[in-house]
């Protein structure tokens, strides 16, 4: 089992090589959202993060977790569609689209590794790509990992994953400037 989550700094790096990455990521993106949502008319919120019409964002919605996840994850290079709700739809329960990848957003303030455990086996429902931020959380980021692995490894993600393929679990962590990244897969033993 590889237990070694990678860290990312979305500040260092190449400029040009920046650059060529972040239009890439916005034409996989782009590409994405219009596979998934023909004919959506999307609205630009802010550089690099679109938001579906269809989209509640009012005051009992997730929306300001969701728009501070998308910059989160625009500011280290990526482009965001905050995808439309479709509760008709199982297969379009995800919260984003993130450079063409289907993503779900988990947000976690508390210390509970139940609440950790419950929304990383969540998202496998929903996404095949979950962004977990803990920004807002005093967890430890051994602690957040280990309980990722033991939840990765647990019957209940079994019984919840839809995904066998695999996917990835981006963590942002309170007190770390860089993201963290790991292949779900990888992290199995």
């Amino acid at each position: 089992m590889t237990n070694a989550f990678r860290s990312f700094s979305p500040y260092i790096g190449c400029m040009e090589t920046d650059t060529a990455k972040a239009r890439e990521n916005a034409q996989r993106a782009r590409e994405a959202a219009e596979k998934f949502f023909p004919g959506e008319k999307w609205v630009k919120v802010e550089d690099g993060i679109y938001l579906s019409p269809r989209r509640p964002i009012g005051k009992k919605s997730n929306y300001p977790d969701e728009l501070r996840d998308a910059q989160i994850l625009r500011d280290g290079g990526s482009t965001v569609y905050l995808a439309p709700e479709v509760r008709s739809d199982k297969k379009k329960k995800f919260d984003a689209i993130v450079d063409g990848l289907q993503m779900e957003f988990k947000n976690m303030r508390g210390i509970s590794v139940r609440t950790l455990k419950s929304h990383f086996l969540d998202s496998r429902k929903q996404a095949p790509h979950v962004f977990i931020n803990l920004e807002d959380s005093p967890l430890s980021k051994h602690k957040i990992i280990r309980f990722l692995i033991s939840a990765r490894n647990s019957p209940e993600y079994d019984e919840k994953n839809r995904f066998p393929e695999g996917g990835s679990i981006i963590l942002k962590i309170k007190g770390h400037r860089n993201l963290i990244y790991q292949e779900v897969n990888d992290i199995k033993s």
